[in-house]
């Protein structure tokens, strides 16, 4: 071997050697920078939906104090309408100012500064709103000029209005730890900012908007759009040098890489491994809150009335929905399903607090499995989460499957304090278990839920086909309600309650919704 080609052999080794002490580095490089990429967008993702929920909170309420002032029999601007102003606007503590105008929008009154009179405000005259809706509501965004002399958001109806502090739609939002994002609030009718956070770029805002970009980890924006008003908020992230990107980035990765060499490398490969693993994923996604709720409608089967839902987890994993059957047990086994019971319960107060509260006569049933039908765990929890949102006991439901029973004594001590405690329970998928009769006799409880593959036989000439009706006699003499699961034909819907079933569910019916698309669901049945 001459001496060229030992120096090339020496570059190779050195080149090897090098590589092989720096890929690690190098790996843990480009994870940390996915990694940061990647909590960015769940954190932008985050306050978007905050912002949203917020948005239609605030503007549900400003319509409902509106409708309130619709309902006042007194003249306009006479002392009693006046009063009733004042009362309107204490009572609402989002309204700064509420009153009336002319045809011609000439200020009349305000319950801040009472009838108009000579000189006053110079006889303000409103300009034309910046937007209308077609059932006569109209909205003035940053409008300066009414009783304060503050900027005001202002919407009206016939001749009389409300005026609130615009920062209202952005204010006390959760940004997560980090940079504050900027955040802007949009009619999507007018492509009007209605609010935005101190400092927010109005222009980049609404180019973003009007371009509607597709979201990806990568993006500095998030936009939002509500299904049910005229409303869209967009998220950005916040500018950062290079400087401060690469101060963020946890370089412990790479001089570790660099002085573990091959020996690091094996452990970030593990490491590697470990996180992309199914356990690692679903780990990751219960941190990140990734679940997200379904409601499937439960129908009074004689008057075809949405009567409430069963709340249905599934798990968001970037662009797809996991099936529950496909994480579950994972999550059972691994002691992840409380933390994503209590997520689902988060999200359900979240998503239909209001809407429950509003209307007690619905109810949501959550699926509990049995390491918290044999502790108090989770009705420690749910009992101060439903008093904060001021939903009713009865309105959160508990379903339990039979898998959830192994420990009996435990779960019908448990049982016994959910029912007590004012939540009705229900023995799930009933019938696909060995010992459901002996389940029935054990534990006291408010109603069977008659499991799919027995509804699926109705009309069939199968050797389970007249199950379900078997267990509508039981749970009749059992005095217990009964729900069915699954009903896709009008057939067996039918059939059901002929023989007594109270209650049904499935894709006759409806298929899962969101929660928008729940109360909408809720309200046309509700008006049948």
């Amino acid at each position: 071997m001459n001496r060229f080609e030992r120096g090339a052999l020496a570059a190779l080794l050195i080149v090897i050697v090098v590589i092989a002490a720096l890929a690690p580095a190098g790996i843990g490089f480009l994870f940390a920078q996915r990694s940061q990429r990647q909590e960015e967008a769940a954190r932008l993702n985050t306050v978007a939906d905050a912002a949203l929920v917020r948005a239609e909170d605030v503007t549900r309420r400003l319509s409902g104090a509106l409708g309130e002032i619709g309902k006042v029999v007194a003249a306009p601007c006479s002392p009693p309408y006046l009063r009733e102003l004042r009362r309107i606007a204490l009572t609402h503590e989002q309204v700064r100012d509420a009153g009336a105008y002319d045809r011609d929008g000439r200020w009349q009154c305000s319950s801040l500064l009472g009838a108009v009179s000579a000189g006053m405000l110079d006889g303000l005259t409103l300009p034309p709103p910046d937007w209308r809706s077609r059932d006569g509501l109209v909205a003035w965004y940053g409008l300066a000029r009414l009783p304060g002399g503050k900027i005001s958001l202002v919407m009206g109806r016939n001749g009389f209005y409300i005026a609130a502090d615009p920062s209202l739609y952005v204010d006390s939002l959760d940004t997560r730890a980090g940079p504050a994002s900027g955040v802007a609030v949009i009619n999507t009718e007018v492509s009007r900012v209605i609010a935005t956070t101190p400092a927010t770029d109005v222009a980049a805002i609404l180019a973003v908007y009007r371009a509607a970009p597709r979201v990806r980890d990568c993006s500095p924006y998030v936009v939002r759009r509500s299904v049910s008003m005229p409303l869209a908020v967009v998220v950005s992230a916040p500018h950062q040098t290079l400087r401060q990107r690469l101060r963020a980035l946890p370089w412990a990765w790479l001089l570790g890489g660099v002085a573990a060499g091959i020996a690091f490398a094996g452990w970030a490969a593990f490491f590697i491994v470990r996180r992309l693993s199914p356990r690692g994923q679903l780990s990751d996604a219960v941190r990140r809150h990734q679940f997200i709720v379904a409601y499937q409608p439960i129908v009074d089967l004689a008057t075809r009335r949405c009567v409430g839902a069963e709340a249905l987890v599934r798990w968001k994993y970037h662009d797809r929905i996991v099936r529950p059957d496909h994480f579950i047990p994972l999550a059972e086994h691994r002691g992840l399903i409380q933390a994503i019971t209590d997520q689902v319960l988060d999200t359900v107060l979240l998503e239909l607090g209001e809407f429950l509260k509003r209307y007690p006569e619905y109810y949501v049933s959550v699926n509990l499995s049995a390491p918290d039908l044999t502790t108090h765990r989770f009705l420690d929890v749910l009992g101060p989460a439903i008093a904060r949102q001021g939903v009713r006991p009865q309105q959160i439901r508990i379903e339990a499957t039979e898998r959830s029973f192994l420990d009996a004594d435990a779960a019908k001590e448990v049982i016994s304090a959910f029912r007590q405690a004012g939540h009705a329970v229900y023995l799930d998928d009933f019938g696909t278990g060995y010992s459901s009769l002996s389940h029935l006799q054990t534990f006291r409880i408010d109603g069977l839920k008659i499991d799919k593959s027995f509804v699926d036989t109705i009309g069939q000439d199968a050797a389970s086909s007249s199950v379900a009706s078997h267990i509508i006699d039981m749970a009749a003499t059992l005095d217990v309600q009964v729900i069915a699961e699954g009903i896709e034909r009008e057939e067996q819907a039918a059939y059901l309650h002929a023989r007594g079933a109270q209650f049904g569910q499935g894709w006759l019916f409806s298929a899962p919704l969101s929660a928008a698309e729940f109360i909408r669901y809720a309200g046309k049945t509700r008006g049948a």
